[in-house]
C-alpha cells in the first residue's frame, strides 16, 4: 500500500525530504524522486524571491502544487514544484529521478544509449529533458488541465535519506549558502560535490521530515 503524498501547503523544508521516494509521470517515462531541495521565503537569499514579486518570481507565490520552471545557461529547464500558502514564496527544486518506467524514451531525449540507468536524470539539469518538460508547463498546476506532470506517493519510503547543503547557491552568503536544505536518497549517485553530509541511521525521519500529510496533488 502506498503512502500518502506529502502536503504542498507545508514550507519547503518540511516538503522537500518528504517527496523523496515520490513519483513523476510525465510524456511516458515514469521517475521517482532521490534529490530535492527547498528554498523558503523571501528571507532566503538563496531563493529567486529574495527581491520580492516579480514577473519571473510571480509562480512562487501561487498556490501549492504549481510548477514553476526557468532556464539556467540558456539550456538547462529545472523543475521546482510550490508549496507552502499561497502568497508565501516557496518550493522544492526536484534535484534527480530514478527513472522506474520509460527508460528508452529517456535515452533517445538525453542520447545516452549505454549510460548508467542510475545516472540518466541524476542532476537538476536532465530531470526535465527525461520527462520532456518545457518552459510552456511553467505556472500550471498539479492534477489540473494542462499539466502535464502527474505527483504519485511513494510506493516505499527510502531507508535512509543524506542531508547537506544546496548546489551553487554561494552568492547567497553565510547562513544560506550552507543551510542543509538538499536532502537525497543515501548511496544514489547524486550529481553535487562531495560534502560532509548527515545520513538517516533510521529507516524513519524524525521530527517534521516524518509527517505525511495527504493532498490532491
Amino acid at each position: 500500500m502506498r503512502s500518502p503524498l506529502p502536503d504542498l501547503s507545508r514550507p519547503a523544508p518540511v516538503v522537500a525530504p518528504q517527496l523523496i521516494g515520490c513519483e513523476l509521470v510525465a510524456h511516458g517515462v515514469r521517475g521517482r524522486i532521490v534529490e530535492a531541495e527547498a528554498y523558503q521565503g523571501e528571507a532566503d537569499k538563496a531563493c529567486h524571491a529574495a527581491r520580492g514579486r516579480t514577473a519571473r518570481t510571480d509562480v512562487l507565490y501561487r498556490r501549492p502544487g504549481t510548477v514553476y520552471l526557468y532556464l539556467v545557461y540558456g539550456l538547462h529547464v529545472m523543475l521546482n514544484l510550490v508549496c507552502d500558502r499561497e502568497g508565501t514564496p516557496a518550493a522544492v527544486l526536484i534535484r534527480a529521478l530514478e527513472i522506474l518506467g520509460g527508460e528508452a524514451a529517456v535515452r533517445r531525449r538525453r542520447r545516452q544509449p549505454s549510460s548508467d540507468a542510475r545516472r540518466l536524470a541524476n542532476g537538476p539539469g536532465k530531470v526535465c529533458e527525461a520527462l520532456a518538460l518545457e518552459l510552456s508547463v511553467n505556472g500550471t498546476v498539479l492534477g489540473r488541465p494542462g499539466c502535464p506532470l502527474r505527483l504519485l506517493p511513494p510506493r516505499h519510503e527510502p531507508a535512509a535519506l543524506a542531508v547537506g547543503p544546496r548546489v551553487g547557491v554561494a552568492y547567497a552568503g553565510p547562513g544560506w549558502a550552507d543551510r542543509p536544505w538538499r536532502w537525497w536518497e543515501a548511496g544514489f549517485p547524486v550529481a553535487a560535490p562531495r560534502e560532509t553530509a548527515q545520513q538517516a541511521a533510521a529507516s524513519e525521519r524524525s521530527g517534521p521530515a516524518r509527517w505525511r500529510g495527504s493532498g490532491p496533488w
